[in-house]
């Protein structure tokens, strides 16, 4: 098998075998007044985790730890993908592994069952994949799609057809870089980045502030709009950048944006800070400077819009894995 398919909990079976077991996995023996384990499988939804070959054994597991997290509050049949590195001379073949568990509450009746196919799938037969990934799924069901470290040129290549019938597709850009936001995707409504989803609690802490004010100040005179990010927040500096322009294209004048420009840069010098917006006015008697430090949660607004100086410290409390994820599915 591949050493990425090893990484993941589960038990090895052939192919063919999936199903039978997959039926015979819930049936337990019955217990009279007592309810069943498949009484407490309930999926709503299918769930792909799509890893690239790229991706490292504590990625996958990471990412596998947290879709089965989430199945245990969005119930949902987990369908994980793990590319094996072939020669092309079709000496790799599909492998299977099947994963299920039971997590009990308090109580019985708290009870939620989650289970998890695992394909190895050869990088050189992707045709394969798709009839495979279809037999899978469980039937009437939204299909959600999550991208790790799968090349944007294969996406654009092979992908895109099968990835149009899906409810929504996620990625993180921290991860893949701007690659994706460059994929001509089908329906580009249904695409989602994590980095933007993560970045809720921040886009409700910088928009409740602001939205004390009139639309019209905010965008007079306002020349030019930054994000700054230490190395690894790029994607979340793209997003927070992208947010403020089309918060801004709506204003009341936002007509006048036309003329701002908007700039996303590396942090550069000793700083305790992950990331930093800042708005710069042409007058230069207005102005606005959000910091976020990478240490703790906290952040600080200083910001002057022509009724003196003001600063304002705030707790912004990240997004958990669980529902940073499902803000991305379902928002």
């Amino acid at each position: 098998m591949s050493n990425l398919l090893d990484t993941l909990p589960g038990m090895a079976l052939r192919l063919t075998e999936v199903p039978g077991m997959l039926s015979r996995m819930w049936q337990g023996e019955h217990v009279p007044g007592q309810e069943g384990p498949s009484s407490f499988r309930a999926s709503q939804m299918n769930l792909v985790l799509h890893f690239g070959l790229a991706t490292t054994p504590q990625e996958a597991q990471e990412i596998f730890d947290q879709a089965i997290e989430f199945a245990q509050v969005y119930p949902c049949r987990i369908v994980a993908l793990c590319p094996i590195k072939d020669a092309g001379d079709g000496s790799a073949f599909l492998q299977a592994k099947l994963f299920s568990q039971c997590y009990i509450g308090p109580s019985t009746r708290q009870m939620c069952c989650c289970e998890a196919l695992m394909l190895g799938y050869p990088i050189h037969t992707p045709g394969f994949l798709e009839n495979q990934v279809m037999i899978w799924l469980e039937n009437d069901l939204p299909v959600y799609h999550w991208l790790h470290r799968v090349p944007a040129r294969r996406i654009e290549e092979i992908y895109l057809p099968y990835l149009k019938l899906c409810t929504r597709v996620v990625y993180d850009s921290c991860v893949e870089g701007a690659d994706y936001a460059k994929t001509p995707w089908p329906k580009p409504d249904m695409v989602m980045d994590l980095a933007y989803a993560r970045l809720l609690p921040t886009r409700q802490s910088i928009g409740q502030f602001l939205s004390s004010y009139d639309p019209a100040m905010l965008a007079e005179g306002l020349a030019r709009v930054e994000c700054r990010y230490t190395p690894g927040a790029e994607g979340e500096a793209a997003n927070l950048l992208h947010w403020q322009q089309s918060c801004l294209d709506h204003c009341e004048k936002g007509e006048h944006c036309d003329e701002v420009a908007f700039a996303s840069k590396p942090l550069v010098g000793n700083t305790t800070n992950e990331l930093e917006v800042e708005w710069q006015y042409e007058d230069g008697k207005k102005s606005f400077l959000w910091t976020h430090s990478k240490d703790c949660d906290a952040t600080l607004i200083k910001a002057n819009f022509g009724k003196g100086p003001i600063d304002l410290p705030q707790h912004v409390k990240p997004m958990l894995p669980v529902k940073e994820l499902a803000e991305a599915l379902f928002f």
